[in-house]
């Protein structure tokens, strides 16, 4: 049995799982989710609120059920959370969901791009040095963001760019069978 025919969108804050998800959605005609989206929605507060008030742990348990809500999906374009992909199980999980897209994303540009929205970034908020803390939280994570299928620079680069760079990746490989456009 092959992978089933999702696309897992995999990286940092910042990375442009969201925006380049939907351009993805768009192009191949797939559905869109947003992981943290949904666990916002199925808690009715965001994720920063969820952590201040229930903390890091019951975040993590609601990313759990987002995966498993996940296994009967097809034809979906998923933007995970930042750290749901840190999880082995979840891992495991996402690998056989789909094809899964690791979006990199350099220390500086997450910061650019995260800007004005830290107080809205629960593994930010305490941080007393942001780029050095994006650093070190890059450097834990790059070794587990490499297990994905594929990786696609995105640093310079509109949400479509990376979406149309996505979809030459998969058509490079032959295992992900894609409509045609």
């Amino acid at each position: 049995m092959g992978l089933q025919k999702n696309i897992i969108l995999i990286g940092f804050m910042g990375s442009g799982k969201t925006s380049t998800g939907k351009e993805l959605a768009k192009l191949l005609k797939y559905n869109f989710l947003d992981m943290d989206q949904w666990i916002e929605e199925k808690n009715k507060k965001s994720v920063s609120k969820i952590f201040s008030d229930n903390g890091e742990e019951f975040f993590r348990s609601q990313e759990k059920e987002a995966v498993d809500w996940l296994k009967n999906k097809e034809k979906t374009i998923v933007s995970t959370g930042g750290g749901s992909w840190l999880d082995q199980a979840n891992r495991e999980i996402l690998l056989k969901l789909g094809w899964c897209i690791w979006l990199k994303v350099s220390a500086e540009k997450a910061l650019e791009r995260i800007g004005l929205n830290l107080s809205q970034r629960p593994v930010l908020v305490q941080s007393k040095n942001s780029l050095m803390e994006i650093k070190n939280i890059l450097l834990i994570r790059t070794p587990l963001y490499s297990l994905a299928h594929a990786s696609v620079p995105t640093d310079d680069k509109k949400p479509k760019e990376i979406a149309l760079e996505i979809i030459k990746v998969l058509q490079e490989d032959h295992s992900f069978d894609l409509p045609s456009l």
